[in-house]
């Protein structure tokens, strides 16, 4: 079992793999635009589905061979209206309280997280849901870091406390 007493883990990789939104863990969510529920092969996917209300375009989303071309083909999508202001937090909320439902194995690995502060390190220039380390000038900031603050919040939820 993972070691709950670490105060920060800021790499979603070996035994925290789980918590990366390209782990290959499915995540199954209910569409009302297909009236099913829909079964991805990961978070990934069901988040950059969740950007078009295009259902060829969610069609090529979900039929995605690896998590990291259902990113491309949702860096293309026609993007459903309000997806840049707010829609885009309810979707991934939404796909995290998916993946790491209660009794879950990955959140099983949330909870062993303990009270560690997760942190989406990147080297990619993700500043919005995650911090990137690169090196680079325009990531010397923290990045906002939504996918650990979201991960942390659904923790709570999990140990069922208030937020």
């Amino acid at each position: 079992m993972p070691d709950a007493a670490l105060k920060v883990i800021d790499r979603f990789s070996g035994e925290w793999e789980p918590l990366s939104n390209f782990a290959r863990v499915p995540v199954t969510i209910y569409s009302s635009l297909e009236d099913r529920e829909i079964m991805y092969p990961t978070a990934e996917h069901a988040f950059n589905a969740a950007k078009t209300l295009d259902p060829a375009e969610r069609a090529a989303i979900l039929a995605a061979s690896t998590p990291g071309e259902a990113k491309r083909l949702g860096r293309k999508a026609t993007l459903r209206p309000g997806w840049a202001t707010h829609v885009r937090y309810t979707a991934m909320r939404m796909v995290i309280e998916a993946k790491f439902g209660l009794g879950s194995p990955a959140a099983a690995v949330l909870l062993a997280t303990g009270t560690a502060t997760l942190i989406e390190g990147n080297r990619w220039h993700d500043q919005h849901w995650g911090d990137c380390r690169c090196g680079g000038r325009e990531c010397v900031a923290p990045g906002a870091n939504w996918l650990g603050r979201m991960l942390m919040a659904q923790r709570t939820v999990l140990r069922g406390e208030a937020l």
